[in-house]
C-alpha cells in the first residue's frame, strides 16, 4: 500500500509541476503573439509620378518600347535568347512518336493486330444479324 501511495503522490506532484510550467510557457506565447511587430520595409518606395525602372512611362507606346529594346539589345543577347538560328516551331507529334518508340526506324508498331482475332472476321455477319433483329422489333420489313 505504501508503494501505491508513493506512486500516487509522485504522479500528482509531477502533474502539478508540468501544469505550472506549461501555464508559464502558454502565458509567454500569448504575450509574444499579441505584441504587434513593426513590419520590415523590404520594398523600395517610388515617388509618385516617377516611372518604375523597367517602365518607359505611361505615355510610351509599344513601338517606342520595342525600339528601346532594339537599341539596347546586342547580337549576343539575341543569340542567347533565340538559340542562334531563330525561333522554330517544335514538332510535338514527331517528338512524342520518337519518345514512344513509334518511328519508322524502330521496327513494328506496338499493340496487337486485331484482324487476327476470330470475332473480327465474323463482324459483318454479326452486324447484319443485329440490324435484322432491330428491324423485326421495330416492325419494319
Amino acid at each position: 500500500m505504501k508503494l501505491e501511495l508513493l506512486k500516487k503522490i509522485i504522479r500528482e506532484e509531477v502533474r502539478a509541476a508540468v501544469k505550472e510550467e506549461l501555464q508559464e510557457v502558454m502565458n509567454e506565447a500569448v504575450k509574444y503573439a499579441s505584441t504587434p511587430t513593426k513590419p520590415t520595409d523590404v520594398y523600395q518606395t517610388v515617388e509618385k509620378g516617377q516611372p518604375k525602372k523597367w517602365s518607359v512611362g505611361k505615355s510610351a507606346s509599344l513601338d517606342e518600347m520595342l525600339q528601346a529594346t532594339r537599341s539596347e539589345m546586342t547580337g549576343e543577347d539575341f543569340n542567347n535568347i533565340t538559340g542562334g538560328s531563330g525561333v522554330q516551331k517544335p514538332n510535338f507529334a514527331s517528338s512524342m512518336a520518337s519518345n514512344m518508340g513509334m518511328t519508322e526506324n524502330s521496327g513494328p508498331m506496338p499493340g496487337i493486330d486485331i484482324s487476327k482475332l476470330d470475332f473480327v472476321s465474323k463482324a459483318k455477319q454479326v452486324l447484319d444479324a443485329a440490324v435484322q433483329k432491330d428491324k423485326k422489333r421495330s416492325g419494319g420489313l
